[in-house]
């Protein structure tokens, strides 16, 4: 972004620029180039950090026995879980030649390679 104090209004194409006002300066920008303007947000600030902190040093006690509760509620779909992932990433050697996991077998058909093999 250039000021607008330097810039040369008579040989200046208007179609490719425009001109932003941010807070007392005025600058001449082009068009699809101009800069994103971020603001910075601070989502902790260190007291909110070390109160969290302090409350869970506090009640660590409280948190153990509250995950240890909802481990053994539920503890069956935690299990079925596993052992579906562990199922998907099962290996699969294909007759394209090609090893892929079984959570990607659809992906896996509809490439090139699997299809030309499929065409012969």
């Amino acid at each position: 972004m250039e000021k607008v104090s330097d810039i040369d209004y008579k040989n200046t194409d208007w179609t490719k620029f425009f001109i932003r006002h941010s807070g007392e300066n005025t600058y001449l920008v082009q068009f699809g180039k101009e800069p994103i303007l971020k603001k910075n947000y601070v989502y902790q600030t260190p007291n909110m950090t070390s109160y969290r902190q302090s409350y869970y040093e506090s009640h660590k006690q409280e948190f153990k026995d509250r995950y240890k509760l909802w481990y053994e509620r539920n503890k069956e779909e935690i299990k079925e879980r596993r052992r579906i992932q562990y199922q998907n990433e099962e290996k699969i050697n294909c007759e394209c030649g090609k090893v892929f996991q079984k959570r990607t077998l659809r992906k896996h058909l509809k490439t090139k390679t699997h299809i030309l093999f499929q065409q012969k």
